[in-house]
C-alpha cells in the first residue's frame, strides 16, 4: 500500500455507565487508553485518540464518534485513510484491523465487518470531512456510524467479527470481565 493511513482510537465519549472515565481506566501499570495505544502502534501507523489529551473535538458539546472522526479527518489530513476503533473495544485482534487496513485504496467506500459499525476504516476523503461537518452542525443531523455507511455506500464485509472480538467495556461488570479473560 503506498498512501499511510492512520488509527483513531475514540476516546471522547461521556462513560456514563461505567461511571468512570474508561479511557482512565487502570491495566498493566498504564491506563486502558494508553495500552490500547501501544498495542495498536504494532499495526506500524500513526496512532491518535479523539477527546481529552488528544484530537479535541471541534464541538463542545457531545456529538458522538463522528465528531471524533470529523476532528481527526480536520488536524490530520496527511493520513490517507483511518482505522477508527473504540478505546473500550481492547479484546479486538488486531488482525482483524489489518483486514480492514487491505480493503483501503483510492476511492474506497468505507468497510466494516457484518455484525458491527467498528471498528471502521475509512477514507480520508475531502467529501466525508464536508458532509460530516453538515451533520454535526444540524441539531437534528445524523449521529451514526450506519448514517455514515449507508451515505457513503460503505461495503459491510461478509465474515462478522466473533463476540469476543466485539467485546465493548460499557458498564462496571464488563470491565471485571474483560479482566478475568485477560487473566486467563
Amino acid at each position: 500500500m503506498t498512501e499511510q493511513g492512520a488509527v483513531l482510537i475514540l476516546a471522547g465519549g461521556r462513560s456514563r455507565r461505567m461511571g468512570t472515565d474508561k479511557a482512565q481506566l487502570p491495566i498493566a501499570d498504564t491506563t486502558l487508553l494508553n495500552w490500547q495505544r501501544q498495542r495498536l502502534s504494532a499495526l506500524g501507523l500513526p496512532v491518535w485518540h479523539s477527546g481529552p489529551g488528544g484530537i479535541a473535538d471541534a464541538w463542545p458539546d457531545f456529538r458522538g464518534p463522528l465528531a471524533g472522526l470529523y476532528s481527526a479527518l480536520r488536524h490530520h489530513p496527511e493520513a490517507a485513510f483511518w482505522l477508527v476503533i473504540p478505546v473500550d473495544m481492547p479484546a479486538l485482534p488486531l488482525d482483524r484491523l489489518r483486514r480492514l487496513e487491505q480493503c483501503m485504496k483510492a476511492g474506497s467506500p468505507p468497510v466494516a465487518y457484518s455484525n458491527a459499525p467498528l471498528p471502521l476504516a475509512v477514507p480520508a476523503a475531502a467529501a466525508l470531512r464536508e458532509t460530516l461537518a453538515t451533520w454535526l452542525n444540524q441539531p437534528d443531523g445524523p449521529r451514526s456510524l450506519r448514517a455514515l455507511m449507508s451515505h457513503f455506500n460503505g461495503r459491510w464485509l461478509t465474515e462478522p467479527l466473533d463476540e469476543r472480538d466485539r467485546l465493548n467495556l460499557n458498564t462496571p461488570e464488563d470491565w471485571a470481565a474483560f479482566q478475568a479473560l485477560r487473566l486467563r
